[in-house]
């Protein structure tokens, strides 16, 4: 009961905590009404016949039901003839077929526990046709919850290749989804048997999510790869954000592929399209590509890649983790994570810059600048000290100018098995040199006024190649074949 005679200050407060209830009982009752009116704008449909129904509209909000669904025929399908820009001004035919095109715009599409299985026997459905099995060509739509899989087996792959989802509108949100590849030829050798014009075997590929519009964001994506191909890739992509993304293809030790007496490798005569010509024992390969790629151009006519932020991404067990060396303007690599990776974890584009970022060197480098043109990059990383029976010929691959490169052990433990922090050489100048014998090494190679913290207490060496650069290390000195490189 009310007490008049209470003293005021417990008065006030007694109609303050009313007018406040009576507040948060409007807000609670405001905040119904729009939930009920946002629920009342969203179409609810039951099966993907409805739901295709949608594809092509703008300003929608469509709900999928939960539950699984299986593609086997090519009832959504569309076919087309894209006009891809092939680089110096050359524009081709690219004849294409979509399984599903998110044409419209402005749309919401909530697939939350849905899970959609592809048969891969649709690969062989359109010919001489690229297929992209997702297909965004809208504006500004967002694609959320949804799960993928292509109920596939290696020799299911498709006639000219294949991407899972391909997003080329511009200003889309791919968000919380998940894509399961399969189908691909060869399968089980990674890049062994070649996968540009000259191959040893012709490759028929399967990459998982190209990014070729402007502002597209790719939130809480998952990429779990069975295919030889791309994670994530941008190809004319303008302003990609990837967060909170994961991406992982799976390893095969080369003495399996020695061992098998059929087959493509076997077939031809284990030649392999990489220095010394042979696959080689003791060794591991990924059976996919990179993890999270650039490129230096794509399907728009005089748009080259470019600006690329990366946030809390885990790329694991791909050729390599985060190559974002092909593109122009920004790259921002910050808390990201690559483990198992067999080129290398890290490479990147000039003026980039790695934060708060790890990675082991488990199978290959943690980071490597591949070319000597790649210039003022800020990179600091934290080294994870898993190994494996594999040898690491290189732990990290530093050519270029005027970078300012961080390396320490993470949580401070330390490698048990050294490996050098390398000037002046390269994997992929390793590459050039076989293919191209006759070329100057300085083509490739060089490592000019680099600054290096070396945390790690792993060795150094400067090969020839290396001028004028500064290291500060608690690891010894092996090696110094360069000239006025300062070392304490």
């Amino acid at each position: 009961m009310w007490n008049k005679n209470a003293p005021e200050v417990i008065k006030t407060a007694g109609i303050t905590c009313f007018l406040s209830l009576v507040f948060l009982l409007f807000l609670a009752c405001n905040k119904e009404k729009k939930e009920a009116s946002l629920h009342d704008n969203i179409v609810l449909v039951e099966n993907l016949q409805d739901f295709a129904h949608y594809l092509s509209m703008d300003n929608v909000t469509v709900r999928l039901k939960p539950g699984s669904y299986k593609v086997s025929d090519t009832s959504f399908s569309e076919t087309t003839i894209l006009k891809r820009y092939q680089g110096e001004n050359k524009i081709s035919d690219f004849p294409i077929a979509s399984i599903f095109n998110f044409s419209g715009s402005n749309s919401h599409f909530i697939l939350d526990d849905v899970v959609v299985h592809i048969d891969s026997k649709l690969h062989k459905a359109f010919g001489n046709r690229q297929i992209f099995e997702i297909f965004v060509t809208g504006n500004n739509n967002i694609i959320e919850g949804l799960e993928v899989y292509d109920d596939a087996h290696e020799h299911e792959a498709p006639s000219r290749g294949a991407i899972m989802m391909h997003v080329m509108g511009d200003g889309n949100s791919i968000v919380n989804t998940t894509l399961h590849i399969k189908g691909s030829y060869p399968y089980g050798y990674g890049h062994l048997l070649g996968k540009g014009k000259k191959t040893i075997v012709k490759p028929q590929k399967h990459s998982s999510l190209l990014v070729t519009g402007k502002d597209t964001k790719l939130i809480g994506c998952n990429v779990i790869t069975r295919g030889f191909g791309h994670g994530i890739v941008m190809q004319g992509a303008v302003n990609t954000l990837i967060r909170d993304c994961y991406v992982e293809g799976e390893m095969r030790a080369t003495d399996e592929m020695l061992a098998e007496t059929s087959g493509p490798a076997f077939d031809t005569g284990f030649k392999s399209d990489y220095p010394p010509g042979d696959i080689l024992p003791n060794e591991i390969k990924s059976l996919s590509e990179d993890g999270v790629r650039s490129y230096p151009y794509g399907y728009f006519v005089g748009r080259k890649t470019e600006n690329i932020t990366v946030i809390n991404t885990t790329v694991k067990n791909m050729r390599s983790g985060f190559d974002l060396s092909a593109h122009v303007g920004k790259t921002l690599i910050d808390g990201c994570t690559a483990l198992g990776c067999q080129e290398k974890g890290y490479s990147v584009s000039k003026n980039a810059v790695i934060k708060n970022s790890n990675g082991d060197a488990k199978y290959g480098p943690l980071l490597s600048f591949h070319n000597n043109n790649t210039e003022n990059c800020t990179v600091e990383l934290e080294l994870i000290n898993t190994v494996s029976e594999f040898p690491v010929h290189r732990l990290a691959e530093i050519n270029g100018i005027g970078h300012k490169i961080t390396l320490k052990n993470l949580n401070n433990k330390l490698r048990s098995i050294a490996a050098p922090i390398v000037f002046g050489e390269s994997f992929w100048s390793d590459v050039h040199k076989y293919r191209q014998p006759n070329t100057d090494t300085k083509a490739f190679s060089g490592a000019y006024n680099i600054t290096l913290i070396n945390e790690t207490e792993m060795p150094v060496v400067f090969k020839e190649l290396t001028s004028d650069c500064k290291v500060t290390s608690n690891g010894e000195l092996l090696e110094d074949l360069g000239e006025r490189n300062q070392f304490n």
